[in-house]
């Protein structure tokens, strides 16, 4: 139990998160009068063959593999938070800054079981325009609560030293 498992589980929600809120904005563009011709004449300049009714279903799926993959992610970063919490409480700027970081990545996996809740019946799994704001909103939100995880490890130390100190008891 000397590595820490919660960076090794971060990388496919946020990941996933991402491609949720791009195939949701590129859909909504390539069906909005006002956007519908820069988005055909981009993919024809990129010389991309994509039917863009695929994007409603692509974001549905990636927004449910958001929430499975969440799940190790929640469990590894609550784990990882919880003595930080026990030994300083919330007086620290690092548990402040370990509570923020949980909390914003909460919501947005509420705002994904929300967005997939609402889709899983609609025809094509084609996104209401709250659903793509929804999805648009998280992707910043996720980057942020990614960059508050960085601070912890690269400011605070989070997680860092714990095998070195197990490799020099075993040598």
């Amino acid at each position: 139990m000397s590595h820490p498992k919660h960076p090794a589980t971060v990388h496919f929600p946020i990941t996933f998160s991402f491609l949720t809120g791009a195939f949701d904005v590129l859909y909504l563009a390539s069906v909005a009068p006002a956007t519908s011709g820069v988005v055909a004449s981009a993919f024809k300049t990129l010389d991309l063959q994509i039917n863009t009714a695929l994007f409603p279903t692509l974001s549905y799926y990636t927004c449910i593999l958001t929430i499975i993959t969440a799940v190790p992610a929640i469990i590894s970063g609550a784990i990882e938070l919880s003595p930080v919490i026990q030994r300083d409480g919330f007086s620290s700027k690092k548990a402040q800054t370990g509570v923020l970081h949980a909390l914003l990545n909460d919501l947005t996996i509420f705002a994904a079981a929300y967005n997939w809740w609402t889709r899983r019946e609609a025809t094509g799994f084609v996104p209401s325009t709250a659903n793509v704001a929804l999805s648009a909103s998280v992707v910043p939100a996720t980057f942020f609560a990614a960059f508050l995880g960085g601070h912890l490890v690269y400011h605070y130390g989070m997680g860092v030293g714990r095998s070195s100190s197990t490799a020099k008891k075993n040598k």
